[in-house]
Formats: C-alpha cells, structure tokens, sequence
C-alpha cells in the first residue's frame, strides 16, 4: 500500500487528496499523469511478477525432490525460465488466468485449481529440470 502512495504522491501531485474514489478515478482514467500512473504500476507489477515466478516456478518442486540449497534451486528455476521464455510465459498466463476463474464463485473454484496446478507444477519440474540440472 506504501508503494501505490509514494507512486500516487509522485505522478499526481504531493498533496493530491481526492473526496470520493470516483473522483480518483476520474483524475486516473482521464488525466495524462493518472495514465503514467496506471502504466508504471502495472509495469511495476508485471516486472515483481516475472521475478518471483522465475524464482520459483522450478525452485520449490526442485527443493522437494532433491537435496539442493535454496540458493541453487532459485538459479536452476531462473535457468529453466531463460532456456524456455515462450512456454514459461505462457504457463504464467495459464496460471493467472485460472486462479483469476477460479477465485470469481467466492474463492470455492480454488479449492480444485489449487491441487490441480500443483499437480501440473510438478510435472513440467520433472519435464524440465533433468536438462537443466545435466546441462
């Protein structure tokens, strides 16, 4: 939350209050420093999301399945994602589309998405990782 004010505060104006939230909408949707707004934090946002999914996408299953440090783990799921940007970003698509589905019928759609998605996790670790690991 201190991130959307310090980026509010910047690019709207240091003492920008606003009364209602439609009226920060408004400001936001129809003035050029509300888009340089949005664009920055969805920016922002996607770029704190390519790294924690080029973290992590392998490193956890990795760390189940071998007797490997955090530290190596964490390069080997960067490796994995660098060796194979397109599938990789398209398996992050995939993600956020079905946990965005599946959380809309009161958060009950994760109760299957969740499991089902580690199940496939662990699958495309298990694809991926022997030639990483080997080369």
């Amino acid at each position: 939350m201190y991130q959307v004010r310090l980026l509010v505060a910047l690019l709207l104006g240091l003492n920008a209050s606003f009364s209602s939230f439609k009226e920060f909408l408004t400001v936001v949707l129809t003035t050029n420093e509300g888009l340089l707004f949005l664009t920055i934090g969805n920016l922002d946002g996607a770029a704190l999301s390519l790294i924690l999914f080029a973290l992590t996408v392998v490193s956890f299953p990795l760390l189940l399945d071998r007797e490997v440090d955090f530290v190596t783990a964490m390069v080997t799921s960067v490796r994995a994602v660098v060796a194979s940007p397109v599938p990789m970003i398209g398996w992050a698509a995939i993600i956020v589309a079905l946990l965005i589905v599946s959380a809309l019928p009161y958060f009950f759609g994760l109760l299957v998405t969740v499991p089902v998605l580690g199940h496939t996790t662990w699958h495309l670790y298990r694809k991926i990782v022997a030639p990483i690991a080997s080369g």
